[in-house]
């Protein structure tokens, strides 16, 4: 089920005047780290309302004043856990109160994402390792020579915990953090705040991923402090952003070396039980780009027809058969999962749905609506994958519109990771219709579009969540965007689980040191990122950790067995 997590200032009231606003962050702590989270939670908060925040405690219980007439009052409260002996449930409470009226939203709301940017404690960070073995071993396998040492690397991201892992890997290959840049992808996200707060703490910078300028401020930090720069990018943020415009102000991105041929590629350093070697060649010179590890396919495209400007190479981890294979059914379960959920009560058993984009994603959603016994339609500009469609026993046309109009789908899922409809294709729907996104960001459909179209204003429906917004077409058609047209996977939850984002991000740190060692020329070439991960040792440890269980004791080895056995890494 999707969860509305309680991030936000409630507002309280007494007798049906409204007297204070709450909220409050869990934390998985030693009980007796109960007084120093608080406290240092309210420093927090003082801190950002300025030197005149004076912080003052009495029985327990620490208040502030704000400014602005504007009082706080911070507690703990202690909920023991039956699983553990060892850490409880702290919950640090805030509580706001304003003299005469109370505190306007905008305000409630700085002050409650400043209250839940807590750091995560010893015992989550624990667990959250527990729960990414393959970030673990692959660390184990590239750590000798600090492979990252010298680089600035910058990460795009959603704020889930499994980014704070990531960052931990990175600074155990040598990535200096006080030189780390992350780049926010902005979803509502459960931990997004203590995420955020984590980083901070860490010393990392913090950006919004639609900063126009982030991509340059690191490159020019990396500069001042002698580093050269390596990316690890989710959507595309960074090499397009370099193209068209670091390039042309920093000579020296041009620079990066161009190591060996296309055949000669060097992959030892990244293979199992080997340490990673220093590169042949140079590494850039201050602020100068040794490469992009990508991992979505909106990212590539965002590339095409630009890869001879390239003058660093980029590692698609988009485009292996890591990621296609293994990790498209996970996400495609979510995203059919939750878009069902954002639903109003309907019987979808044959209705007519429509998938367009018929790539690893798009193929599993196919046949997940296949099996909830709806009535498959799919499109996809590629004649091949059409063809593979209509093979596989799917409704299929060359034009769009025509599937819109003669299928008349109940539910649209897009997964092109570009923008699939526009004017022309909502103008073809002719009954009621849902339309849910599993592509990064919010491009899959023409949002602008669809509101010009719209005889009346978008509105919200009783039946709907709030993010899920309704237009009315002429004749009456309404067209519902699930989820704001952001990626239902994504919506108000936590999207896939650890264990799964684990091997992916497993492979991103695998493609991150084989930029940084061993690189192959400047541009784009989908084999490398291959290459490099299915001899780096990465397959085998998952096949070992979740594949059959091992042989009995004395018929094949199974030394890496007792180390990574099928019940490592289980959520608490």
């Amino acid at each position: 089920m999707t969860t509305r997590f309680p991030d936000r200032l409630v507002p309280c009231s007494v007798d049906g005047l409204v007297t204070f606003a709450a909220t409050a962050v869990d934390i998985v702590a030693a009980p007796e780290d109960g007084p120093g989270l608080l406290s240092r939670a309210a420093r927090r908060l003082c801190d950002a309302a300025g030197p005149g925040a004076v912080l003052t405690g009495a029985g327990g219980e620490l208040t502030a004043d704000l400014g602005s007439g504007l009082r706080a009052g911070m507690f703990v409260s202690t909920e023991m856990r039956r699983d553990t002996d060892k850490t409880s449930l702290l919950r640090l409470h805030l509580r706001l109160s304003g003299e005469g009226e109370p505190p306007l939203a905008a305000s409630l709301e700085r002050w409650a994402r400043i209250w839940h940017r807590q750091a995560l404690s010893t015992a989550e960070v624990e667990r959250l390792t527990g729960e990414l073995p393959l970030m673990g071993a692959t660390v184990e396998r590239l750590r000798q020579g600090k492979p990252l040492a010298d680089l600035a690397v910058l990460v795009t991201g959603h704020f889930l915990t499994d980014l704070v892992r990531l960052v931990n890997c990175l600074a155990e290959l040598g990535a200096p953090l006080d030189a780390m840049t992350v780049l926010r992808k902005d979803y509502a996200y459960r931990w997004r705040h203590r995420v955020h707060g984590h980083l901070l703490e860490q010393g990392v910078h913090v950006a919004d991923c639609t900063d126009s300028g982030a991509v340059a401020a690191h490159t020019a930090r990396a500069r001042r402090a002698g580093l050269a720069c390596l990316a690890l990018d989710d959507g595309g943020y960074v090499a397009p952003a370099l193209l068209d415009g670091t390039r042309a102000r920093s000579p020296e991105l041009a620079s990066a070396p161009v190591r060996a041929g296309a055949g000669e590629r060097a992959v030892s350093s990244v293979r199992a039980g080997a340490g990673v070697r220093a590169g042949s060649g140079e590494r850039p010179p201050p602020g100068g780009w040794a490469g992009v590890v990508e991992q979505t396919m909106s990212g590539i495209y965002r590339l095409q027809g630009r890869e001879a400007e390239l003058p660093f190479p980029v590692f698609s981890v988009a485009q292996t058969r890591l990621k296609g294979r293994i990790e498209s059914y996970w996400i495609a379960e979510k995203a059919v999962t939750t878009a069902l959920e954002l639903l109003p009560a309907l019987k979808i058993e044959g209705q007519p749905a429509l998938v367009i984009g018929y790539g690893n994603i798009g193929a599993q959603i196919a046949a997940l609506l296949t099996q909830r016994r709806m009535r498959v339609a799919v499109h996809d500009a590629d004649i091949l994958h059409l063809i593979d469609a209509h093979e596989n026993g799917y409704v299929t046309a060359r034009d769009l519109r025509t599937l819109l109009s003669g299928h008349e789908p109940l539910l649209v899922f897009g997964a092109t990771g570009r923008t699939s409809m526009s004017k022309r294709e909502f103008e073809a729907l002719g009954r009621r219709a849902f339309l849910a996104s599993v592509s990064s960001g919010d491009i899959e459909f023409d949002l602008p579009a669809l509101e010009a179209l719209a005889v009346q204003g978008a509105a919200t429906r009783p039946a709907l969540p709030a993010s899920s917004r309704t237009h009315t077409l002429r004749g009456g058609v309404e067209v519902t965007v699930l989820a704001d047209g952001r990626p239902v996977n994504f919506h108000e939850t936590d999207s896939i689980s650890n264990l799964h984002s684990d091997l992916v991000y497993a492979g991103m740190l695998t493609g991150a040191c084989a930029v940084a060692t061993d690189p192959a020329p400047a541009g784009l070439d989908p084999s490398w990122a291959d290459t490099v991960l299915e001899e780096s040792g990465l397959l085998q440890d998952y096949y070992e950790r979740y594949g059959p269980p091992a042989a009995p004791t004395g018929t094949a080895p199974s030394s890496t067995r007792g180390r990574s056995g099928r019940g490592n890494g289980e959520r608490s």
